[in-house]
């Protein structure tokens, strides 16, 4: 217990360290000790007025966010409900970039206080930087990095090959566990995203969880 205590202790500090560069750089921030009082208080922020978008992430899903917005009284903009395929994602992709609440997490988080994301067709990586009128990251402490080239080594080596196998993705990643640049027609990371300051302030929230969560 005491080792369990020491080691929360000291991803709460990371976590504090986090917390005070990204509130400089004018985004909004909470620091939870769980998931769910994460999940919680997302759902008391959030009216049943305003459409909910999602921007496709790991965490929220393993928090159990995006099915509760499914299941409940929301205007939940649900990718998973459509096709698979790159045309039939694409229109329901779009309407999220005009949902009022965008939920999302990020591929990683510098200490320093910067965003780095990777995608395929780049939808998350819209609706992070313009579109929704506000946007909730759940970032659980595995995905914080001491620095920004730290972070994008955890976008490129570490989440993208996860979720490329995950996916089943035939990417010269999915075999190794590490970014190649490759060129393969499979290749889920097109583009990178790097965001170091929020613009208009406040409209990105990051919810710090001190939890391992997502890829």
């Amino acid at each position: 217990m005491e080792k369990l205590a020491a080691w929360a202790k000291y991803h709460r500090l990371r976590i504090d360290r986090a917390r005070e560069a990204f509130e400089k750089r004018q985004f909004t921030t909470h620091v939870f000790d769980r998931g769910s009082e994460a999940a919680d208080f997302f759902f008391s922020e959030i009216s049943p007025d305003e459409t909910i978008g999602y921007g496709g992430s790991e965490t929220v899903t393993e928090l159990g966010v995006r099915h509760r917005l499914r299941d409940g009284d929301y205007r939940f903009v649900d990718r998973s409900l459509y096709g698979h395929g790159y045309n039939d994602q694409l229109d329901i992709r779009r309407q999220t970039l005009s949902a009022d609440v965008f939920v999302a997490s990020s591929n990683a988080v510098s200490i320093e206080g910067a965003l780095v994301n990777i995608d395929g067709d780049g939808n998350r990586i819209a609706g992070l930087s313009l579109g929704p009128k506000r946007v909730v990251l759940f970032i659980g402490r595995s995905k914080l990095c001491e620095t920004l080239d730290q972070a994008i080594f955890r976008a490129r080596n570490v989440a993208a090959p996860a979720l490329a196998i995950q996916h089943r993705m035939k990417t010269p990643c999915a075999a190794s566990g590490r970014c190649h640049d490759c060129s393969s027609p499979e290749r889920i990371c097109q583009n990178l995203s790097i965001i170091e300051r929020c613009h208009p302030p406040g409209r990105i929230q990051i919810l710090f969880i001190n939890e391992d969560l997502g890829l």
